[in-house]
């Protein structure tokens, strides 16, 4: 669920509607950027991922609450639901690739590994990794020119560049002693995972009881704990808990609603509870988490509950 002070779209600029379960769409970065002065300002989609494959050029990307500089090559990582937004130095030369985060969670329901694709916003610099990231560009490409060809089988041919352009970023995104660690007894600690924060993402509001997602995942407390600690380091309640605060963040800094109104779209009955939870999880009162974070972007407005842009200065041209 999002508010509509956050703008939500299908594509930037385009009505939200539910993507289908095999929606995958590809453009260069200049077909839509350069019609809006190369700045795409903060949105969200609520169910599609994007990944954008940088070969030249640079700019600034700012996703929920961090905001990085890069310049191509460059891969970057928005998961469905990350609020965010881009400025590009006119002249950038990419892809941007959106597809229903469902492809990808069935992806990972067959191949852990390819889970760490949509979990958090990156913005990965590929200086270095030359054929490893070419592979990712042709693949790409390879997408946009069946879905623009429509020649005869484009849409299959099309989902087979999509495969492969997946399984090319896994291998720039992921250090392969990672892969063959959770290749190498861990696979089915990481489906569990996988299967859980695939629940929480759907109940994490209602603050359903473990138990109940126990029930539904058909396994133990000890075994859920036991996973979740050796995939993600966090027990299965701070991994809901960590839902929650990514949630909470994003309203409290996009939406202009009071920290009340806030706790009371997340479920939380108690505004004063909501923000002992918030403080205990953040070490920070949310008002003061607010002010901090606006204090410290990079163009500060401090009279406004509105974030500040940070994509507001100018990037130079290249």
């Amino acid at each position: 669920m999002s508010r509509p002070d956050i703008p939500v779209f299908s594509l930037y600029g385009e009505a939200p509607a539910t993507a289908e379960d095999r929606f995958l769409h590809v453009e260069l970065i200049e077909d839509r950027s350069s019609l809006v002065d190369w700045r795409i300002r903060p949105h969200q989609h609520g169910d599609l991922v994007q990944f954008l494959a940088i070969r030249e050029g640079g700019g600034r990307v700012q996703a929920d609450q961090r905001t990085w500089t890069f310049d191509g090559p460059t891969l970057i990582l928005v998961p469905a639901g990350a609020v965010h937004g881009f400025a590009f130095a006119r002249g950038t030369i990419g892809w941007v690739v959106t597809l229903s985060d469902r492809i990808l969670r069935g992806l990972a329901q067959r191949d852990p590994a390819f889970a760490v694709l949509a979990r958090e916003p990156a913005c990965l610099d590929m200086a270095g990794q030359g054929q490893a990231f070419a592979a990712v560009l042709a693949a790409a490409d390879g997408i946009l020119g069946e879905l623009r060809g429509q020649g005869a089988g484009h849409r299959a041919a099309a989902e087979g560049h999509m495969l492969l352009l997946l399984a090319a970023m896994l291998r720039v995104a992921r250090p392969p002693e990672a892969m063959s660690t959770a290749a190498g007894g861990r696979s089915g600690q990481v489906a569990l995972v996988a299967a859980f924060r695939a629940l929480v993402e759907r109940h994490y509001r209602s603050h359903r009881p473990l138990d109940a997602y126990l029930t539904e995942l058909r396994t133990s407390s000890s075994t859920l704990r036991a996973a979740c600690l050796a995939v993600t380091g966090r027990p299965a309640i701070g991994l809901i808990q960590d839902r929650l605060m990514t949630e909470a963040k994003r309203l409290i800094l996009y939406s202009g609603q009071t920290i009340a109104a806030v706790a009371y779209e997340l479920g939380f009955e108690d505004p004063a509870y909501f923000s002992r939870f918030f403080n205990k999880q953040s070490g920070e009162a949310p008002r003061v988490w607010r002010r901090r974070l606006m204090a410290e972007w990079p163009v500060a407005d401090t009279a406004s509950l509105e974030p500040p842009d940070p994509l507001a200065s100018p990037i130079a041209d290249t």
